[in-house]
């Protein structure tokens, strides 16, 4: 369990600068073949929180250390298009793209286009603490009139696929490095539910034989 954890949104960080230095550090340590296209930089995420400051669902250690975070950003129906083509790079996404939660609300499509824990904490639930986080911030927004129209990602490891595949996100194609690239339309904004870890059964002792 994830009990010695700390679970809020990127809008309630103090300082953004440290969370993206932090983050890109986790990206570089987890995902060796990513390119400067594929992460972008200080100044590139820093603008994007500028323009939509929810986007993180993160988790820190009682020291502060950042322990993992998945990036949500709301996207343009024009650039979830570009996404499911193959051309879209997480280190380029246009400022334009993001749709920012205000008011009135616009329509746009969910892209989880990071995905990051720590791997001493693997195994332990942070995953999928991290994704019921924003199932629940998605639908508080959803009851402001903020719907997502579909939920999208591009696979980047072993465990990305296997998460994908627990909350039934369909594969849709292929980007232009071979990578599957899933997607999944939302009824009323609702993200599928991540299903609760199977429980053993307790055991049931044999019945003592009865002597006749």
């Amino acid at each position: 369990m994830c009990t010695s954890l700390q679970f809020h949104r990127s809008s309630d960080e103090t300082d953004h600068a440290v969370l993206i230095r932090e983050m890109l550090a986790l990206d570089r340590e987890l995902y060796l073949t990513a390119t400067e296209e594929d992460l972008g930089g200080q100044d590139y995420w820093r603008e994007r929180f500028e323009r939509c400051p929810e986007s993180l669902s993160l988790a820190r250690q009682r020291d502060g250390r950042l322990a993992g975070y998945y990036q949500f950003l709301p996207i343009t129906a024009a650039f979830r298009d570009e996404v499911l083509a193959g051309r879209a790079h997480d280190g380029l996404i246009p400022l334009e793209a993001i749709v920012p939660y205000r008011e009135p609300a616009q329509p746009y499509h969910l892209y989880l286009c990071s995905m990051a824990v720590r791997p001493e904490w693997h195994r332990r639930g942070v995953a999928s603490r991290l994704y019921r986080e924003e199932v629940a911030f998605q639908h508080e927004l959803a009851l402001r009139g903020h719907r997502a129209s579909s939920l999208l990602s591009v696979v980047w490891s072993p465990c990305g696929a296997k998460f994908f595949e627990r909350i039934k996100l369909p594969r849709v194609g292929h980007d232009a490095c071979g990578r599957p690239i899933h997607e999944r339309l939302l009824l009323d904004g609702e993200l599928p539910e991540l299903p609760l870890p199977r429980v053993a059964p307790p055991a049931v002792e044999p019945a003592l034989a009865v002597a006749a």
